[in-house]
């Protein structure tokens, strides 16, 4: 964008199925915009729903901090301190964003020990333990909630952030 005088489109073609297309095109675009190269992107997907293809790009935009549209998760890797179901409630709550449209960050951490630190730059987000889950906004503790709450108690954190 700021390397030559005129609009620059940027795509890749042919990337491939959802998942190794996604990441083609994150690695071959974000290197470019990360270099301040091009002014528009374009993500090919082979896939029957175009949606797929726009959220793949506002994501690689999301990811360089080019553009803020929607919520932005982070979840642990769950490891072996995962007490709870970490994966199903990180899709879950994935689910549950797509509705969101203001910039928000958003942690589902697997363990209370790591997982308020390693999230602490969220604006809201749970770290999950053995039938308990700590609520939290930007790093300090809101207030405990137990495992059949965590998913609603965490979207009425997030609904009320996005107010």
């Amino acid at each position: 964008a700021q390397k030559i005088p005129y609009p620059l489109h940027l795509g890749i073609t042919e990337a491939g199925l959802p998942r190794t297309g996604s990441i083609r095109s994150a690695v071959g675009l974000g290197v470019l915009l990360y270099e301040g190269i091009g002014d528009t992107i374009r993500v090919s997907l082979t896939t029957g729903d175009a949606c797929q293809e726009v959220e793949c790009a506002y994501e690689i935009l999301k990811s360089l901090k080019l553009r803020e549209r929607g919520p932005v998760l982070v979840s642990c890797p769950s490891c072996g301190r995962s007490e709870t179901e970490i994966v199903k409630l990180a899709e879950d709550v994935e689910g549950r964003l797509k509705r969101v449209e203001k910039a928000i960050k958003v942690a589902v951490m697997g363990c209370v020990v790591n997982g308020p630190g390693e999230a602490r730059d969220a604006d809201v987000g749970i770290a999950c333990g053995k039938g308990k889950g700590v609520l939290f906004r930007k790093g300090e503790k809101v207030r405990t909630v137990d495992e059949p709450d965590f998913l609603e108690a965490l979207m009425a954190e997030v609904e009320a952030w996005s107010k």
